[in-house]
């Protein structure tokens, strides 16, 4: 991906000017984007979850909603829709809008800890009332389930976030927050987890560690990527009128085992073409990158295809190949975790960086 951003300061003068030179430097930051269109906190709030949680001492209610305080507190703000229900009596606590930390803080706030002791627990009723009203949710949506697996009433859950599963596809994830002390409840749970392909599942008591907490929270909400920024200062002569041209290369991501110009790439591709015509003394180094799928000698050949067609594909439309330098890096220069699905779909990666 590419993208530019441009921050000029001018003079009706400056046409007249004569430009003496240019000078460039680069740097790397690194940008979060969110997974998601829109997400709902959706707690059980059934008679056993006033029952204790083995791992704090807590009734699983107050650690349920104590990991989702802390799950709320490290989500970015990143413009994505949410909401906060509760179930088997299916209640709002929090309305779709935009979401913020804040606002959503209030939501789980108001969730009753005090539950009542005489009521069934029907999980499964308790999805087809939210799916009554997801189903209105353009995009892609997660639901974040905070329960402790037990139901003893309706329809079988699993039925039911499998109906969710088929009807919404890959628009659809759910992630279990669970405070399961029984061996039945964490597998009823870790069975909804699995229906969705991009579920997580996690225990409430394990989101009191850091590390664990902030990894769940990017499975479930963001992915970050590296962008190259390059800023080209030209010098004019008196009166000193700077211009700044800020260039932002984002890495291009290649399928499993792919290396073709996919449909996808080529309006950023474009873009990044034109930019270069501005800059015709602006030479670039073409990496191409795998994930550790595969062996070390293949590798190396698939990141230097990678490199070569973004490079063909710049020298098709315009830029001089003597300003494009190619080179494969096989799997040796990894950014991201490939241990997990999408650290090996950021890996497969081509990255276009100026030269000194």
């Amino acid at each position: 991906m590419f993208k530019r951003k441009v921050s000029l300061i001018l003079t009706v003068a400056l046409a007249a000017l004569l430009a003496f030179g240019s000078m460039a430097s680069a740097e790397s930051r690194i940008v979060l984007k969110p997974k998601v269109d829109a997400f709902a906190y959706f707690v059980d709030t059934s008679p056993s979850m006033s029952q204790t949680y083995d791992s704090t001492g807590n009734p699983k209610i107050i650690a349920g909603l104590n990991a989702l305080k802390r799950l709320n507190n490290v989500v970015p703000e990143l413009g994505y829709d949410s909401a906060l229900y509760a179930m088997p009596d299916f209640a709002t606590y929090s309305p779709k809008s935009m979401f913020t930390r804040a606002a959503m803080a209030k939501g789980i706030a108001s969730v009753p800890s005090d539950l009542p002791f005489f009521q069934s627990t029907p999980i499964g009723t308790g999805f087809s009332d939210l799916n009554g009203v997801v189903k209105n949710w353009g995009g892609k949506f997660a639901v974040i389930f905070v329960s402790d697996g037990l139901t003893n009433s309706g329809r079988n859950p699993a039925l039911v976030v499998s109906d969710m599963a088929k009807t919404y596809g890959d628009r659809f994830c759910l992630h279990i927050i669970s405070v399961a002390d029984t061996a039945r409840g964490k597998a009823n749970l870790k069975r909804l987890a699995s229906l969705t392909p991009c579920g997580v599942y996690v225990d409430a008591s394990a989101l009191a560690d850091k590390a664990v907490l902030d990894k769940f929270a990017q499975d479930v909400f963001y992915t970050q990527e590296e962008e190259l920024i390059v800023e080209v200062v030209e010098e004019v002569v008196v009166p000193v009128v700077p211009v700044q041209e800020k260039i932002v290369f984002r890495n291009f991501n290649f399928g499993f085992d792919k290396y073709q110009i996919t449909d996808e790439m080529v309006p950023a591709l474009t873009e990044a073409a034109t930019m270069l015509e501005e800059f015709p003394n602006l030479k670039v180094l073409v990496g191409g990158h795998t994930d550790s799928s595969g062996s070390e000698a293949y590798n190396q050949g698939l990141s230097e295809r990678r490199a070569k067609s973004v490079a063909d594909w710049l020298a098709a439309n315009g830029i001089a190949p003597k300003r494009l330098e190619v080179k494969g890096y096989g799997e040796m220069n990894p950014k991201y975790d490939n241990k997990t699905k999408e650290g090996r779909k950021l890996n497969r990666r081509v990255e276009i960086d100026v030269e000194d």
